[in-house]
Parts: C-alpha cells; sequence; structure tokens
C-alpha cells in the first residue's frame, strides 16, 4: 500500500514537473520572431524608399515618416498612414482617406479632388476643373453627373439608381485622375483600397505597386488596380463608361 502511494506519488511529481517546464518553455519571449518582424520592417522602409516613396514628403518630416512606417509595418493589415496635425495632410503627400459615402454625396467629387491638390502640386499635376454638373432626376428616381477637366468631359453617373454609389463614385474619380496622369506624362496612378466608409486611396509608381502588392497580404485593404478592387469590393462597372 505504501508502496503504491510512493508511485502515484512520483507520477504526479514528474507530472508537474513536465508541465511546469513545458508553460515557462511556450511563454518564453518570442525573441526570434521580434527580431525578424523588426528586420521585415527596417528591409520594408528602405526599399519603399529606394523606390521613391518619401520623394514628395517634407524633408523636416522624413525621418518621422520613417519611424511612423517601421512601427506601423504589419503586411497582414493595411498600408501605413501619416497626418500632419497642423494641415491634416498625408505628410507623405500620397495616401489619403476617401469615404466612398462622402464621394458619392452631392460636392463630394470636387471636394476629394480639392483636397488632393497638395499632391497635384508636387507632382506637378495640371488637373484643371471647368466644369461640374451633378443633380437628381426626380421623373427617373437617378443621380446624373459630368465633369469636364482638362477640357475633356467624363461621364460619372448617367441616371444612376443602382444602390449607393458608395464604390462607383471613388472609382469612377480614380479612373479620370489616372487617366488625365498618363496623358501628362505623370509616373503615378491612384490605387484602392478597402471601401466604403474605410476607403483609402494611394498615389503610387509602378515599380511601388508591385513591391506593395508583394508584401501586403490581405486584397481588402492591400493597394489595388481599378479593375481588381472592383472585383474584391463586388462593384459593377458601368456601360456608359467605356
Amino acid at each position: 500500500m505504501k508502496v503504491a502511494f510512493i508511485g502515484i506519488f512520483l507520477i504526479t511529481v514528474l507530472i508537474g514537473l513536465w508541465y511546469f517546464f513545458n508553460r515557462v518553455k511556450d511563454n518564453r519571449p518570442r525573441q526570434n520572431n521580434f527580431e525578424t518582424s523588426k528586420k521585415d520592417a527596417e528591409i520594408f522602409v528602405k526599399k519603399i524608399e529606394e523606390l521613391g516613396y518619401f520623394k514628395y514628403a517634407d524633408s523636416s518630416n522624413l525621418e518621422k515618416l520613417k519611424q511612423i512606417a517601421l512601427k506601423d509595418f504589419d503586411p497582414e493589415s493595411e498600408l501605413f498612414w501619416s497626418e500632419d496635425e497642423e494641415t491634416l495632410q498625408p505628410m507623405d503627400y500620397r495616401h489619403y482617406f476617401c469615404d466612398g459615402e462622402d464621394v458619392y454625396e452631392e460636392g463630394g467629387i470636387p471636394n476629394l479632388l480639392n483636397e488632393l491638390k497638395p499632391s497635384f502640386e508636387k507632382m506637378n499635376f495640371n488637373c484643371d476643373i471647368q466644369n461640374f454638373k451633378e443633380g437628381w432626376d426626380e421623373k427617373n428616381k437617378c443621380v446624373n453627373s459630368r465633369i469636364t477637366i482638362n477640357g475633356t468631359e467624363y461621364i460619372i453617373f448617367d441616371c444612376f439608381s443602382d444602390g449607393y454609389g458608395w464604390g462607383e463614385a471613388p472609382m469612377r474619380i480614380a479612373e479620370i485622375v489616372n487617366k488625365e496622369l498618363d496623358k501628362q506624362g505623370i509616373d503615378e496612378q491612384i490605387y484602392l483600397m478597402s471601401g466604403g466608409n474605410d476607403g483609402r486611396l494611394v498615389f503610387l509608381s509602378k515599380e511601388l505597386y508591385n513591391y506593395l502588392y508583394s508584401v501586403y497580404k490581405n486584397p481588402e485593404w492591400k493597394p489595388l488596380e481599378i479593375n481588381e478592387w472592383a472585383k474584391v469590393m463586388k462593384v459593377k462597372r458601368l456601360t456608359y463608361w467605356d
């Protein structure tokens, strides 16, 4: 009886020791993972700097921008965000909020273009809005809007009544701006991220886009070309845009 008790006691002690040491092992700081993540962030920031991501930023903000990019680097999440506390403009002059609801609402498109002006100036991009018309067709219960930029008239909505237009409006204005950027030989395009009230847009060269596309993993948050973004966000291209 005594021998059996001692045997049970020893087994219990051994199990307890095994559990304790394995628990300690599991709870050790994952230093290797942390170091790898930090190294990856440093490689990322160095690479985007080489590709010209920070070229529009004011020199006084450059180091601050790099630190934000290092701190917020996460391939499973969204592109890092920076904002000047005084101007409320992105310090990199690239990454903007693009709330689909705001863009679709009355006056939203010229408001967005006006917000992007500081970046246009950095790029030496002429975006002369010569005419903008929008209105609600009460008889047909639909929205009409057109814009003339640099002498070219673009249809935005032609009796649009298919839903809220929170995806269609940002998509269309991004297409229009990209066409005008191409006309002026500027190596930047608008790429879209997410949608609805969480929408974003970012100006990128093709090289920057290809690199960011390879790094970031979540298709709903990574920068996407307009056609791919539309598929991911389930936004239909309207036939009169062709």
